[in-house]
Parts: C-alpha cells; structure tokens; sequence
C-alpha cells in the first residue's frame, strides 16, 4: 500500500498541474498516477523502462486495468529509461514529478537526477532506500560519515552481509547484488541491480546540485527510506569531474 503522507504530498502538489511518474509500474498497486488523476491533475504520464512485449509480466497491461478500474482518466505512457538523454525531447516537462524506488537502482544518480530536473518544472516527490549512518544487527556493524553513500560493487563481504541482512528483516531478501547475487557483473545498463545505499544527507546534496531545493523530508518503510519533496530551483549545477 502506498504511504499516506505520499499520497498527500502528491494530492496537493497535482490538482490542475500535468504529472508524471518515473518508474511506477513494479508492483503495479504502489503506482501514482491514479492518485495524482484522483486529486484532479490535468492530465498524467507513466514513464518506465520496462518492455512492452510482456516479459516483464506484462506491466503496462496491469497498469492500465487498474486505472480502468479506479475510473480515471486514461494517462499517457511512454516506455523509456529516465536516464535516456533524448527522453527529454519525447516527453517534454511536467508540472509535478513522481519517482519512488527507482535512484539506487541507478549507477549514475547525479545524472539520473539531472534528467528529473529537466523534466520537472515545479515540483519532484522523490522516494528512495536511505541508511542511517550506523546499522547495527546480528551479522555485524557497518558506520559511514555523515552524508557519505556506499557503492555496493566497493562493498566489502561485511558492509554486504550486514546491509543485507537489513533490508532482509524488513522483507527484501531479493536485493540483486545485496543479499541475492547478480547474473552478471556489474554491468552498466543493468537497472535491476541494487547500486547505492545513501544517507539522507548524501541525496539532499544531490538534489540540490541537480537543481532543485528540498522543502519536506520525511522516513518511511521502517526507516529504510526516505522521501523527499523539492522544488525546481533553477538549471542544474555544473558538474566538474
């Protein structure tokens, strides 16, 4: 089920105002759209990455019965990755954007967040796994510095045994690269493995280099994540690397 102040954060950022969700459709029930639609948005889109060819369960067809069934307004879908950079001239902008489960899973977030900001054009609700900066329980300790992210490929077998163990006492035994193995190593364009943990202050700082500034910050799943409501606030910041 979907947290009530996301659903609230979303109702009163969406009536009037285009939306669109990034990545919505896993698990289909926890999508947004329909309530951005039943608080009155102007018009919505889903934007997801997986195929249309039904191999990933048919996604877009389950999508698409439930908000048949809710009784809302048909929204537009486009079937892309957010980190796509001509996805921008596909989809344009929209008033209010949606992402929820989607950052860690991404192996460039600046950049995955700098494609947010170019099609967001007021307000983004971002919600993504966040850790504490000690995580302490039967398979050991594991403390970062303040603002500090771990890459899981950098992880030691500890760092993974003990972070693994986290998400699995809260019911995520399937991290991909975690707490379950990967297909393969690494690789760059695999969007299913589990990249990063954060600290909440590590993806405040790349919001605001993104562009936006953060106005409502607030913990959920059991404090394993963290929801972020921003606003555009300018063009992103140049990045020297």
């Amino acid at each position: 089920m979907s947290e009530p102040t996301r659903e609230a954060w979303i109702s009163e950022a969406a009536p009037g105002r285009t939306f669109a969700e990034v990545g919505g459709l896993w698990g289909t029930v926890n999508e947004q759209v329909s309530v951005a639609a039943g608080a009155g948005a102007a018009a919505t889109t889903m934007i997801d990455v997986a195929p249309r060819d039904g191999s990933a369960g048919d996604l877009w067809k389950l999508f698409r019965e439930r908000t048949d069934a809710l009784g809302v307004s048909p929204p537009s879908c486009v079937q892309a990755s957010i980190d796509d950079p001509a996805l921008t001239e596909r989809v344009g902008s929209f008033d209010v954007v949606h992402s929820s489960g989607v950052l860690y899973h991404c192996p460039q977030p600046l950049h995955t967040l700098m494609q947010l900001r170019a099609i967001t054009r007021e307000t983004l609700i971002l919600g993504t796994a966040t850790m504490p900066e000690t995580v302490e329980n039967v398979a050991g300790s594991v403390s970062v510095a303040p603002g500090a992210a771990l890459l899981v490929p950098a992880m030691s077998h500890s760092q993974r045994a003990v972070l693994g163990q986290w998400l699995t006492d809260n019911g995520a035994s399937c991290a991909l690269g975690v707490n379950r193995a990967l297909d393969s190593d690494w690789a760059i364009d695999d969007y299913g493995a589990w990249w990063w943990f954060f600290t909440r202050d590590h993806v405040a700082a790349l919001l605001r280099i993104a562009g936006f500034e953060v106005v409502n910050v607030a913990s959920y799943w059991n404090g394993r994540a963290t929801l972020y409501s921003a606003r555009a606030a300018g063009p992103p910041d140049p990045v020297v690397g």
